[in-house]
């Protein structure tokens, strides 16, 4: 889930924490992973790239597939993190 609630200008992060320890997550530089422990299996989740033709943003699946697309990047990106962290439509878990 993104919050970035104007008075503020914080976006909210989803940590998806397993009875095990493990947390699973979009990672970002807003949160100091490390401080909860070690950190492994990053994967890359999509890539965001502008379509010159379309003259749009488009957010990419790791196939190449447009997943969602938007003149503005930063707008595209938010939609990105949304979709990619915990309870997001394109969120997959991954197990160890």
């Amino acid at each position: 889930m993104l919050d970035d609630t104007p008075e503020t200008n914080m976006k909210t992060i989803t940590l998806d924490i397993h009875p095990n320890g493990d947390v699973h997550c979009l990672y970002t530089d807003d949160v100091d992973l490390f401080a909860l422990g070690i950190v492994t299996d990053i994967h890359k989740a999509s890539n965001v790239e502008f379509n010159e033709a379309e003259q749009t943003w488009e957010v990419l699946s790791l196939e190449g597939k447009v997943l969602h697309t938007n003149p503005n990047r930063e707008k595209a990106i938010d939609w990105e993190i949304e979709a990619f962290s915990p309870g997001g439509t394109h969120y997959e878990k991954r197990t160890l």
